[in-house]
């Protein structure tokens, strides 16, 4: 199957973000790959998730059941080194 025939079922403003819902989709058997605006690397604004026409709503209902907060995809991007200046 074409990769122009696949579907966008979700996008993000950052890579990370794009990357962590990726790997959901993959842990999950489902083909999946990011589109992205990204002509140079670090200068993206869109990351859309692409998956074939046939496992579009398995791919939509996982990435609703497993929603995530920007301010959660930051601390899973980023760990606790927020934290760590957060008592100084």
């Amino acid at each position: 199957m074409s990769s122009s025939a696949w579907v966008n079922v979700a996008t993000y403003c950052d890579r990370l973000s794009a990357e962590a819902m990726l790997g959901l989709l993959h842990r999950e058997g489902v083909p999946a790959y990011i589109r992205s605006d990204e002509h140079v690397p670090g200068l993206g604004l869109n990351f859309s998730i692409s998956v074939p026409p046939d496992v579009e709503r398995r791919a939509r209902r996982l990435l609703e059941e497993t929603r995530v907060s920007e301010s959660e995809l930051t601390h899973l991007a980023i760990g606790d080194a927020g934290d760590d200046r957060a008592g100084e």
